[in-house]
């Protein structure tokens, strides 16, 4: 038993020895090869941080400076000097003009957007919405329930009513989604929709009991019973 113990601890020198030269030998022939992909990847590295701390961080605030003036003329409603800017400082469509790729310029997208549905201009408020892109907590279902407010003033109630669906999907919330339930709600009983109504009307009792259409809901439960039965 002892001699066979030994002879597998000899096998396996052996092998791992014979395994050790080959990968030695293959090392050696593959030098140039192995050393043009280290550098390789020492460039890209190299190349994406130069271009995020040296491009694009300085080009990211640049932008939100730029944009701080529009939005001071969105919160005061003053839209058109808001969107084109007021000849000293940038407007939203100059922040994505000159600084697309930025957080700033998505921003503006979605600025732009709230801006054409206030104006009328739905389908553009559809287009601009579309482009802004995040997963913001409170944003992100915001837009998604802007995008479903200019279809319903477009007629097109399917798709506001998708896009509502969506919004209280992204990211449930206490400040947006029970708004969102009552548009969802209100649309339901104007096509008749009474049944899904009044399901949408006992979420937003369940799960929103603090918000301000919680304590006002219980008159449209009672109402949507009346018509169902």
């Amino acid at each position: 038993m002892a001699k066979e113990n030994q002879s597998f601890i000899e096998n396996s020198e052996q092998v791992f020895e014979e395994t050790l030269s080959r990968v030695e030998l293959w090392f050696n022939k593959n030098q140039k090869i192995i050393a043009g992909i280290a550098v390789g990847i020492v460039v890209v590295i190299g190349a994406f941080l130069a271009y995020r701390f040296l491009y694009q961080q300085p080009r990211d605030k640049s932008a939100s400076e730029a944009m701080f003036a529009a939005e001071r003329y969105f919160d005061m409603d003053s839209l058109d000097i808001a969107l084109n800017g007021d000849g000293v400082h940038l407007g939203f469509l100059d922040v994505i003009d000159n600084f697309g790729g930025t957080d700033a310029a998505n921003l503006s997208h979605y600025y732009v957007g709230i801006i054409n549905l206030k104006k009328g201009n739905y389908s553009e408020a559809i287009d601009q919405l579309k482009r802004f892109k995040s997963n913001e907590l409170i944003v992100t279902p915001l837009a998604l329930s802007a995008i479903g407010d200019a279809y319903a003033e477009l007629g097109d109630e399917d798709e506001a009513l998708a896009y509502y669906k969506k919004s209280i999907k992204s990211h449930p919330n206490d400040i947006v989604t029970p708004a969102v339930l009552m548009k969802i709600i209100i649309l339901n009983d104007k096509n008749g929709n009474y049944k899904s109504a009044l399901d949408y009307c006992r979420r937003l009792q369940e799960n929103y009991t603090q918000s301000q259409h919680a304590r006002e809901i219980d008159k449209y439960i009672a109402m949507f019973e009346a018509k169902l039965q």
